[in-house]
């Protein structure tokens, strides 16, 4: 079955500067095994930065350094290990040592060479940040300590610092509004994803927040990730409409701590849309960690255990790791997607598909309204058995006009999505006349 590609005009970046020696870039926060959603804005800095600034070398600082090599990205890609325990020894001591010789007058740049990971900040052009959220009330001091080093750092050893589009906020909760102000203030930019991320910016007093929606939505869509999609749908035996299907191990978590079965809920949903819809359902993990137990970032064992659940010939489930394009090539071939997962959303409105989002944090509806489509996310704790069967047919049976919708919205949003490369672009060139 030839999978539907929905085709989007490019967005118009200029022409690129061409520099020399190239540009060096490192990127923090993002992988490109794991968390997808990360892995697709990691791609989107490969794919789209190089049009605007010329030639780069591009390291990526990463948790999974391992299997980012297995995920053979394409680009001028160095990968480079971060792991936590490296960012808390022996990456904090010395960048608190460059912090403290360039205090001295001097460069630091002996200090750095000790480790790969500051070596390789050190000596880059510019950093950019790209977690998908960061300093958010809700989430567990591991979280917002992780939060702290990992942009902490790259400001310790002096590096210019871009959070690329992410959302922040809020920041009601006494250590995170701490936390938060002594570190994002000396970000650069801190470049907010949608309006409320903004409004709590701005609640915090940041001066150097400016708008721009999600950085993935840049991400090229090659034909050899539509040919491979479209394998690996008829490799499964559906040959005809489908709709896909992405949990989340996150909201899975967040459900069980508020007495709610995840699993349950959604598998009550796959069987209304079973009924409801007569489609096939194609279960996709947008976090896959092939191998190990259920984690934040690995979906594959609440993706096995939602289509157990259902025990449904009709329920399919793609149990490996695919690579972002792949992801979001298998998205904009279905029908409509239900998801919890941030990123899978992304890519549906990316591809024009209408989605039904089951989410945890104001950032789903933030996007989303760029869209006009707000009604479409459901707070997973006011999920139930009646809310998400009516929130799914509002999707199906106005899935054209919801199309039609997305479509229209798109070119503003991919217009404000282009304001990181603009961004990007501009620091550089502030940083090189400076």
């Amino acid at each position: 079955m030839p999978l539907r590609r929905r085709v989007r005009k490019p967005f118009p970046v200029g022409e690129a500067s061409v520099t020399a020696p190239p540009v060096r870039i490192a990127t923090i926060g993002a992988a490109f095994s794991a968390n997808k959603g990360a892995a697709s804005m990691a791609q989107a800095v490969v794919d789209r930065v190089p049009e605007v600034v010329g030639p780069c070398r591009i390291d990526v600082l990463t948790t999974y350094p391992t299997e980012d090599r297995a995920e053979q990205p394409t680009g001028p890609v160095r990968i480079v290990s971060l792991r936590p325990r490296q960012l808390v020894v022996p990456v904090l001591p010395i960048a608190l040592l460059v912090w403290l010789v360039r205090k001295l007058g001097g460069s630091g740049r002996s200090v750095a060479s000790l480790h790969p990971a500051t070596r390789s900040l050190h000596r880059a052009d510019i950093v950019l940040d790209l977690a998908g959220i960061s300093f958010a009330d809700g989430r567990s001091f591991p979280i917002l300590v992780y939060n702290v080093l990992m942009t902490g750092v790259p400001l310790l050893l002096g590096c210019t610092v871009i959070k690329c589009s992410q959302a922040v906020g809020p920041f009601h909760r006494r250590l995170n509004r701490i936390a938060a102000r002594r570190v994002l203030p000396r970000v650069r930019v801190v470049l907010t994803r949608g309006e409320r991320t903004h409004a709590f910016a701005l609640e915090l007093g940041l001066v150097n927040a400016e708008r721009a929606d999600d950085l993935a939505f840049l991400m090229e869509v090659p034909d050899a990730a539509q040919r491979f999609a479209a394998r690996l749908v008829e490799d499964l035996g559906i040959t005809g409409p489908f709709i896909s299907f992405a949990p989340s191990a996150v909201v899975r978590a967040y459900c069980a701590e508020h007495g709610l079965d995840y699993v349950a809920m959604m598998a009550e949903l796959v069987r209304h849309i079973r009924t409801s819809a007569g489609r096939p359902i194609v279960v996709v993990p947008h976090s896959a960690r092939p191998g190990q137990p259920e984690s934040r970032m690995n979906d594959l064992p609440v993706c096995r255990d939602l289509v157990a659940a259902v025990d449904d010939p009709e329920v399919s489930l793609i149990d490996r790791s695919l690579r972002p394009a792949e992801l979001r090539a298998v998205i904009g071939a279905s029908d409509a997607l239900i998801t919890s997962r941030f990123h899978a959303m992304i890519s549906a409105l990316a591809m024009t598909t209408p989605a039904l989002v089951v989410g945890w944090s104001h950032k789903y509806a933030e996007v989303l309204q760029e869209f006009g489509a707000e009604d479409l996310a459901v707070p997973y704790d006011r999920s139930d058995g009646s809310t998400l069967p009516e929130a799914f047919d509002l999707v199906w049976f106005q899935r054209e006009q919801w199309r039609q919708r997305i479509e229209d919205a798109l070119p503003k949003v991919l217009a404000r999505a282009g304001h990181n490369l603009e961004v990007i672009e501009r620091e550089l060139r502030a940083t090189s006349d400076g």
